[in-house]
């Protein structure tokens, strides 16, 4: 039996193409040879498509890979997109994969869209399931910004509606890129002019003082769907989960599962797969929560469809808690992008 062509796609023009070849790194080295050929394709930041070899650096088939104009001369029969943030994750290569009818692991168009964009997923999840708890935010256009009577206008709102601590995001970046801690007026300034370098886009959200708590999805959302026990990513004191903490300073540790009530990591577990149905995910997703030290309280706080996937990631690491080692997990995702695919394809494209 011949094997199946996977493209591994990896790198992408944003500001998360380091951790991209870190996650792609991990997915080839676990990719079941026997049962696919495998095809690691790399794009630059300036958009240029590259194709390499497996065990090839991927940062050199990044910057030195063949050409590569058009992804179907390779005849691939399914790609595996390990691409985090805009140009990537936010439904733009799913389009294109789409277009080209080729099928592909992880979550749609609509999904892959409106969960990369933080005030969709907010409005999205407050519209469809409105007791899972968000903490209070403001959504903000950056384009504004530049007027100083506009930006003393949302500095005060900010203050009044919110209040410091509070935390400044580009809606549309994930790995906390672009992320402001804020608590005064000063540094709350100059995050927003911070965040509107990476977005056109803003959120601004209450800072509580919380632990964070993730959980892993598997599956399309049915009664075969896999969700993981909680896991908590544990900081040292006064120290908040941004992206040198995430990947740079190598301070986070890991509790799998979460110390937490039973009857809480049960709940968190069924809101997790209810967030993940209402936002139209499938495949894969890691659903971040807040868990507030003084209150109790839950708050979802985001939803990724592809996570960081380096074997230290915590979404593997949820998933082999759960029972599923990081090569099948890889496997998995690979049968349901089939199904999922083969489910569409059945449906009627004429009147």
């Amino acid at each position: 039996m011949s094997r199946t062509r996977l493209a591994v796609l990896f790198g992408g023009m944003s500001s998360e193409h380091e951790v991209s070849l870190r996650s792609a790194r991990s997915v080839l080295d676990a990719i079941d040879r026997d049962r696919f050929d495998v095809l690691p394709i790399g794009i630059a930041r300036d958009g240029a498509w590259r194709l390499g070899a497996v065990d090839q650096d991927l940062s050199d088939v990044v910057a030195t890979g063949t050409p590569l104009p058009d992804i179907r001369s390779l005849k691939p029969d399914l790609v595996f997109p390990v691409i985090h943030g805009p140009n990537g994750e936010d439904g733009t290569i799913q389009g294109l994969l789409e277009t080209y009818r080729l099928p592909y692991v992880g979550s749609g168009v609509m999904a892959s869209a409106t969960c990369m964009d933080k005030a969709v997923q907010k409005h999205l999840i407050t519209a469809t399931a409105p007791d899972i708890a968000q903490v209070p935010w403001l959504g903000l256009d950056a384009r504004t910004l530049s007027d100083a009577s506009v930006r003393t206008e949302a500095a005060q709102r900010i203050e009044t509606e919110l209040g410091y601590p509070c935390f400044t995001k580009p809606a549309n970046l994930g790995s906390s890129v672009g992320v402001c801690k804020c608590t005064n007026r000063q540094e709350l300034e100059a995050a927003l002019a911070e965040a509107s370098t990476f977005d056109t886009k803003l959120v601004v959200e209450t800072g509580v003082n919380a632990r964070e708590i993730e959980l892993a999805v598997l599956g399309d959302g049915g009664s075969n769907t896999t969700v993981s026990s909680p896991g908590e990513i544990i900081l040292p004191p006064n120290t908040w989960y941004d992206y040198e903490t995430k990947y740079v300073n190598d301070v986070a540790t890991y509790a799998i599962p979460a110390d937490i009530d039973p009857g809480l990591a049960e709940r968190l577990q069924r809101d997790a797969k209810r967030a993940f149905a209402a936002m139209g995910c499938s495949g894969l997703a890691r659903i971040d929560f807040l868990l507030d030290r003084d209150t109790g309280v839950a708050y979802l706080n985001e939803l990724n469809t592809m996570p960081g996937f380096t074997s230290i990631s915590m979404y593997p690491k949820l998933m082999e808690h759960a029972g599923v080692a990081y090569p099948a997990l890889v496997s998995q995702l690979c049968d349901l992008a089939l199904a999922r695919h083969t489910e569409r394809a059945g449906l009627r494209v004429d009147r």
